[in-house]
């Protein structure tokens, strides 16, 4: 049996003007655009590089990048 979820790397702006850099797990066939739009969960957790974990309200995120990982 596969992995059904991935690690993805990414830099966060949310509305109060923080950047947040961190990693999500998400669904391994699935977009990040797919779980910002998906409707029925409004918060995503972000683990940071310091192993703490941020709920984010998904309404207030103004900027996502996803950065590319080496793997």
């Amino acid at each position: 049996m596969g992995l059904t979820r991935r690690d993805i790397h990414v830099v966060m702006t949310i509305s109060d003007g923080s950047i947040l850099e961190g990693t999500l797990v998400i669904e391994r066939n699935t977009r990040l655009s797919d779980v910002l739009n998906k409707s029925d969960k409004e918060f995503i957790v972000l683990s940071d590089y310091e192993s703490t974990a941020h709920i984010i309200n998904k309404h207030h995120i103004i900027k996502l990048i996803e950065i590319p990982s080496d793997d």
